[in-house]
């Protein structure tokens, strides 16, 4: 027993050092590991925050079911929503949500083939409905997750998204100016619907924002309005660069003031105004006021235009400074006074609203039509595409427009959709 014993220790010490045979597999369209089954959506993170406003009633999310390798056969995979995993998902978030009721949803297929030598599978939807009758800002949770899969394993970790439904009270939807500008054709100087917006001798002008970054290289971020006439923007050379700032034909407004600098990453209310008959200019923050000027006026200033300035050529220059959100100051490759970050509730009225006025009607505009003084109102919730839409009937309609990557003027800096409209915006309501 003892020789038998020692003969095992002696063999298993020599498989030590024998040899190892190279393992020739192709990998070059296969992975080592065993072949799995994953949520193409879900292989960066697995949790998506679907809010949206109060208004939808229904929205299509896509994805693909992918494999880690090609397979040699048609791989079935079956899907489901999971409502048994929401358990699971409150108890390591700490949260309580409810699942979300299945008359709410509609997966496009419940089973998708990956064909053999593909990795992909065709596109899969699910469609959220009747999503007006939600209850308002209430959450729900909708676990998309792959059922199983013939031949292959599942991923875990991408095995699932979980989809946050939320129908909110708040704005859900803004336009990211990161690269991009936007005009409006229709105050070029000689447009028959210019006139709104021309000849006021009262102004508000409003917008809600939010600074995703403060860029270093810059020293103004542009936010509406005409270069060298009225321009609202943050910062200026020699002015903190988070503080409002308007250049108007009389002058600048107001002085600098490091305590009043707006943050990054924080959502604003701001709005202008300004009464040529009383002189009087205004900055107000979230509907309080910020700042406050008398005597800002000329006696040869009676009157503001913003709709006779000539237009640009095709690559964005060689008319006068125009009207732009997210741009002002040099021509159409010039990132330097951009506006990184997003936008939405954009308005121009002909007189000097209140701040209570303004207070109260910060987020949303019940009938546009029936403000007589409103007269442009971009609220960018289209959330695709490249025209915002003016609600007053005035068909001022706006366009965005991507900067140009230098001045050869071949190239604009790429822009997807995905980033010009992002996901997860919520603009919190402080007026209530």
């Amino acid at each position: 027993m003892r020789i038998h014993k020692l003969y095992q220790c002696f063999a298993a010490a020599v498989l030590l050092f024998l040899p190892v045979a190279c393992d020739n597999t192709d990998y070059s369209e296969k992975s080592p590991f065993d072949n799995s089954a994953y949520l193409n959506v879900a292989a960066s993170k697995n949790t998506e925050a679907f809010t949206f406003n109060r208004k939808v009633t229904s929205q299509t999310k896509a994805f693909n079911v992918n494999l880690t390798y090609p397979s040699g056969n048609d791989v079935k995979v079956s899907l489901k929503v999971d409502p048994s995993m929401i358990s699971t998902y409150n108890a390591k978030n700490d949260t309580h949500y409810e699942a979300l009721p299945e008359a709410y949803y509609q997966l496009s297929t419940d089973a998708v083939t990956i064909p053999a030598g593909k990795t992909t599978s065709e596109e899969i939807r699910i469609k959220f409905l009747k999503l007006d009758e939600l209850e308002i800002d209430a959450t729900y949770l909708c676990p998309l997750s792959i059922g199983g899969a013939e031949g292959v394993g599942i991923m875990n970790g991408s095995r699932t998204m979980y989809y946050r439904v939320r129908r909110s009270s708040a704005i859900t939807t803004a336009m990211n100016l990161k690269n991009v500008y936007v005009a409006v054709p229709g105050f070029d100087k000689g447009s028959p619907t210019a006139d709104v917006v021309n000849n006021l001798t009262a102004i508000t002008m409003e917008a809600i924002i939010r600074i995703n970054q403060f860029d270093d290289e810059t020293n103004i971020s542009s936010i509406m309005g005409i270069e060298q006439y009225l321009c609202v923007r943050l910062g200026d050379t020699g002015f903190p660069r988070q503080q409002l700032q308007v250049q108007t034909p009389v002058g600048k407004f107001p002085t600098a003031d490091k305590k009043l600098q707006l943050q990054a990453g924080e959502w604003y209310h701001i709005a202008l105004t300004w009464d040529l008959n009383t002189q009087v200019i205004a900055f107000y923050v979230n509907g309080k006021l910020q700042s406050r000027e008398e005597g800002h006026g000329k006696s040869d200033v009676t009157t503001i235009s913003l709709g006779d300035k000539l237009a640009d050529d095709d690559n964005g220059n060689g008319g006068d400074f125009n009207f732009y959100f997210g741009r002002s100051y040099g021509e159409s490759h010039d990132i330097i006074r951009q506006l990184n970050g997003d936008i939405c509730e954009a308005r121009i009225w002909s007189v000097a609203r209140t701040e209570q006025q303004i207070y109260e009607n910060m987020y949303n505009i019940d009938d546009p039509a029936a403000e007589s003084d409103l007269q442009a109102y971009w609220k960018f919730d289209e959330g695709t595409g490249n025209t915002i839409i003016d609600r007053t009937g005035h068909h001022n309609d706006a366009k965005m427009i991507p900067y140009w990557t230098n001045d050869t003027y071949t190239q604009p800096r790429p822009k997807t959709e995905a980033e010009l409209w992002p996901s997860g915006v919520e603009v919190p309501i402080m007026n209530k």
